[in-house]
């Protein structure tokens, strides 16, 4: 495998964008944004022409990609010195101290501890805060809810999954993204009621569904919240 820049590039309203070329063994284009960039992976034999032509037909798609990741990037550079919980914004208040303290003082998030002014330990110290919250809240939903539930739970976990909410093993065991301790409670609720369908249903049925209707009523809107919002919740970690 290759990946080097090559001259492929798209003119877009707001400027000409270089696109990243990487070659592959495939059956067809494949077209990605990360972090600003476009990167085009193509079988090695198509042409350079050919490669132009699919960008020209992409370029709206591609507009619109780049101006969500410039829009993303806004606001998490806005929303540094806050941190989300339940769905509330708090503002950071930041001490240098020897020991990690932490408290919620009205709209504050209070943080003391060792060398808090560096941006790589700051982070660190709210990640350790909001998954030690995550704990606790999580496990008094998780009782609330396991009533409803088809089967009782074997047990459950914190996960630090990048691409998914929850999870549920056959055995019954559910593991929750710490991260969902950012969003409001109703879009956690979800995630439980989801998992905890599982516990009947392994699959994602309409029986499945049916079975998250029974469990959460009206479970639409928290769903569409995380399609929605969810990338707010990657700000820490």
């Amino acid at each position: 495998m290759s990946a080097k820049p090559a001259p492929l590039s798209l003119a877009l309203p707001d400027g000409v964008v270089a696109v990243q070329l990487t070659r592959r063994p495939r059956q067809s284009v494949a077209l990605r944004i990360r972090d600003g960039v476009v990167e085009m992976i193509a079988p090695p034999g198509l042409s350079l022409a050919a490669l132009q032509d699919i960008l020209a037909q992409k370029r709206d798609w591609i507009a619109g990609h780049l101006a969500r990741q410039r829009q993303e990037d806004a606001q998490r550079e806005q929303s540094r010195g806050q941190v989300m919980l339940a769905g509330q914004t708090l503002r950071l208040a930041v001490e240098d101290a020897s020991r990690h303290r932490a408290c919620i003082d009205g709209e504050l998030l209070r943080l003391a501890g060792p060398g808090l002014q560096q941006p790589a330990r700051l982070a660190a110290a709210v990640v350790a805060w909001l998954q030690k919250e995550a704990r606790q809240r999580f496990c008094a939903r998780l009782e609330a809810w396991e009533q409803r539930a088809a089967r009782p739970l074997s047990g459950w976990a914190l996960s630090s999954a990048r691409s998914r909410w929850g999870s549920c093993t056959s055995q019954g065991i559910i593991r929750l993204n710490w991260r969902l301790v950012q969003a409001p409670p109703t879009v956690l609720d979800y995630v439980i009621a989801h998992e905890l369908a599982h516990l009947r249903h392994m699959n994602h049925s309409p029986a499945f569904w049916a079975e998250v209707e029974r469990l959460y009523p009206g479970w639409q809107p928290a769903r569409q919240w995380l399609k929605t919002h969810g990338n707010s919740l990657f700000r820490y970690g």
